[in-house]
């Protein structure tokens, strides 16, 4: 589809016809297909390329956040649908805590733009950035049995997240096992619950 935005025609792609959750009418913001080997990753990311032969997008080593921004070219929207592929690299401790002595609620970081989790923070307008979704990437997720999580999930995030991780958190390259696939197994069983997994669907309050 061609959209007329404030400065020019851009091509765009929709999907007037199927049904996603009970809605249809969708426009694409965002794609990233790095199986694509004429694709880029975006430039606050990093290529890699490990020895199995997949094209992954990363922060640069070291911590810290690295946002990407898409514009809706002004259409306004209520609500965001999509999905995220990840693989494991490292050690990941899901949903992190500061530098606290102990596992306790006070240890949780409460501010959208603090590095709440190592994984995928998807969110919406800028400055003042709201949670749209988390993928995390932990082997301490909190929906796993053998969790050892003692603090709650930032409010901001609610209930709209996904964890799952490989190698009870330790410091091995999982990347030939994709992430957030629906497929969980052993103590992780219940991270792949939801059946609408690896996609997510957000209803936003109020149309944007």
């Amino acid at each position: 589809w061609i959209l007329n935005s404030t400065n020019s025609a851009v091509n765009v792609y929709c999907d007037l016809v199927r049904y996603l959750n009970g809605s249809r009418g969708w426009m694409r913001v965002a794609y990233v297909n790095m199986s694509d080997s004429n694709q880029t990753c975006p430039s606050a990311w990093t290529l890699y390329t490990p020895p199995t032969g997949v094209r992954l997008c990363g922060r640069p080593r070291g911590p810290g956040c690295f946002s990407v921004n898409y514009t809706t070219y002004g259409v306004p929207y209520s609500k965001v649908c999509g999905w995220v592929k990840g693989y494991n690299y490292n050690t990941n401790d899901g949903f992190n805590r500061r530098n606290c002595s102990s596992l306790v609620t006070t240890c949780v970081y409460t501010a959208i733009d603090q590095p709440y989790l190592d994984g995928v923070s998807i969110t919406r307008n800028s400055p003042l950035r709201q949670h749209v979704w988390s993928y995390a990437d932990g082997g301490n997720c909190p929906c796993a049995t053998n969790s050892v999580f003692g603090y709650t999930i930032p409010s901001f995030v609610g209930s709209d997240w996904y964890c799952q991780g490989q190698g009870g958190g330790n410091s091995t390259n999982y990347y030939n096992y994709p992430l957030w696939g629906g497929a969980c197994s052993g103590s992780q069983a219940p991270c792949c619950a939801n059946p609408n997994l690896p996609w997510f669907y957000k209803t936003l309050p109020t149309q944007v």
